[in-house]
């Protein structure tokens, strides 16, 4: 399942994608107050109707993000907590994170990671399907091939 939450329908809006137990969002390059009203209302009714068990906010693609539009995403996140979905920031740039500690912004409760992936294994959304690879005959083969084939 994936939508497209944009005004437009031109794909400059919010996108949502079920990975796993989770809904995973990803935010567009820019947010305005329209954006947020609007990502607020149809992530919270696609969480409550889907019962995902997660909420992964991805902002790789985030240029900027003030205060404000950041305590907006945190409250999306703190009320996605109340329909029962763990929320998750993923993919803040380092400049955005440095603006946020500078500007004295309460980050307190928000769960961030670095990666998508990252997000995914610490819900254990791909953790099974990782280990279920290692696992594999194929995997520990290439693992010798890797590793020059010896063994201890």
């Amino acid at each position: 399942m994936t939508t497209d939450w944009s005004e437009d329908g031109a794909g400059n809006g919010p996108v949502a994608t079920r990975v796993g137990p989770a809904l995973v969002v990803t935010l567009p390059r820019e947010l305005d107050d329209a954006t947020l009203r609007a990502l607020r209302g149809e992530v919270l009714d696609t969480l409550r109707r889907s019962r995902s068990r997660a909420l992964v906010l991805e902002a790789s693609g985030l240029d900027l993000i003030d205060a404000e539009d950041f305590r907006q995403l945190t409250l999306v996140a703190r009320t996605a907590s109340l329909l029962g979905a763990r929320p998750l920031l993923v993919g803040l740039s380092a400049g955005i994170v440095a603006y946020l500690i500078e500007a004295g912004v309460d980050t307190r409760g928000v769960r961030a990671y670095a990666t998508l992936d990252d997000a995914l294994v610490a819900l254990g959304a791909v953790h099974a399907q990782v280990d279920n690879e290692a696992a594999s005959p194929e995997a520990r083969d290439a693992g010798d091939a890797d590793e020059g084939g010896s063994s201890t």
